[in-house]
């Protein structure tokens, strides 16, 4: 009896061990499985994607319709006027990388445009301008100058003319330019006329000159042609053609530019010694503040960056009713920038960038009329201080002039002395000759 009661005892014993391990097992790895379940919640929030502010997306459909974009988008323009209509496809507006970023859908457009004038079909897969407005005439696009090329033509502008007519040299080119340059500028370079018919050339600088090329048509060979000015890639190849003396100066011509670009500015009511340090200081300010935080209306840093904003594009159209600024996070990514309050409420971003490359083509310098008219501006004490400091002019000139007189009344009676002892000299000399 004893002998059989033996292995029951050993086995339930094995059962009861086997048990105990299997329950340490699963709690050894409950903390690893709620560890797993967080992960897959957290991995579940962070993939679902957060819905774009309607009022966003508004805004940038109506703009991608609007005269100042059309005028210059190509590719729109060309869509929009293929459709008898004026329809555009709204998966052309959703391939728009702005609006891929916004992660907007079509939805989203939808629900977005409700109280908007652009209109979207019964099936809700295209758009138009209100009542399919006629477009405006196509441009050429304003070449747009990055952070490290504004400066790029301070030794003179480079630029290039395309689709030359053919039999056309670039005697002509040369001598079409010429006739448009203001008085005394001339042309530093012009290139030969290509096997791709374009024409390269460089000119002196003088104030406004990317603005003037810009602007530039000339007419060869029965041909309207306007130039493009070379930056980046396009800009090296066309300097590396040049002659040596040519590049060689520009580069003088350049560095002559950027020392006296490094003058004192002011911006409303405050000066800084250059461009650089106000941007500096701008950048500060930004850092400075929290999200949603206002400046403050009486402050220095928001009569600043009000100052700034004239300098935008569309400076005077943007700052219209403007009561307040704040600093946000973009809505275009997650850097900051600053946003304008209107007297409605309503709030609108502006780049600051913009801003600060306007000022960089065109730097408010410190005028020496500015320093007098603030001489004047101090008041009473520094007409008083002038009033002394003449006082002691006056005083100095006296004295100079007394020790002028008594020097010269000293010489007088010098010489009045001498003449009364000539003839005592004379009358001595005699009897020397008599004694003799």
């Amino acid at each position: 009896m004893a002998d059989t009661d033996k292995p029951k005892t050993e086995e339930s014993q094995a059962a009861k061990a086997q048990e105990k391990s299997k329950a340490e097992e699963s709690k050894a790895a409950e903390p690893e499985k709620r560890k797993e379940a967080t992960s897959n919640e957290q991995e579940a929030k962070r993939l679902k994607p957060t819905p774009p502010d309607t009022a966003v997306v508004k805004k940038q459909v109506e703009y991608y319709f609007s005269d100042e974009n059309l005028k210059y988008d190509k590719f729109f323009h060309e869509k929009i006027a293929a459709d008898k209509e004026g329809w555009l496809e709204m998966q052309l507006i959703l391939s728009c990388n702005k609006m891929k970023m916004m992660r907007a859908t079509k939805d989203d457009v939808i629900a977005s445009l409700k109280e908007s004038k652009i209109e979207i079909n019964a099936a809700g897969d295209r758009l138009r301008r209100p009542g399919g407005a006629p477009l405006p005439k196509l441009e050429a696009r304003p070449s747009h100058q990055k952070k490290n090329s504004i400066h790029a033509h301070d030794g003179g502008v480079v630029t290039i003319f395309k689709n030359v007519p053919a039999e056309q040299q670039w005697t002509h080119i040369k001598q079409a330019v010429q006739d448009k340059l203001p008085p005394k500028v001339n042309l530093w370079h012009v290139g030969k006329v290509d096997d791709k018919s374009e024409c390269a050339l460089a000119c002196a600088p003088f104030d406004g000159d990317i603005a003037f090329f810009e602007e530039l048509e000339i007419e060869v060979g029965g041909a309207k042609l306007k130039c493009e000015t070379c930056f980046g890639e396009s800009l090296q190849k066309v300097l590396k053609d040049m002659p040596k003396l040519i590049r060689d100066k520009r580069e003088r011509e350049s560095r002559k530019r950027q020392k006296e670009r490094n003058r004192p500015i002011k911006l409303g009511t405050s000066h800084f010694n250059n461009v650089a340090m106000l941007r500096g200081r701008v950048k500060e300010i930004l850092n400075a503040r929290s999200d949603g935080e206002q400046l403050k209306p009486d402050g220095s840093d928001f009569k600043l960056i009000k100052s700034l904003l004239q300098f935008h594009p569309t400076g005077d159209a943007k700052s219209k009713g403007l009561v307040g600024i704040k600093v946000a996070k973009s809505q275009q990514g997650d850097s900051r920038c600053f946003y304008m309050i209107k007297e409605d409420g309503k709030e609108e971003d502006f780049s600051a960038k913009k801003c600060l490359d306007a000022v960089e083509l065109n730097p408010p310098y410190v005028q020496v009329e500015d320093k007098k008219s603030e001489a004047k501006a101090s008041g009473k004490p520094a007409a008083e201080a002038a009033k002394k400091e003449e006082a002691k002019t006056e005083t100095k000139a006296a004295d100079a002039e007394k020790k002028v007189e008594g020097g010269d009344a000293k010489k007088e009676e010098t010489k009045a002395e001498e003449r009364a002892a000539e003839p005592q000299k004379e009358e001595d000399k005699n009897e020397e000759t008599a004694t003799a």
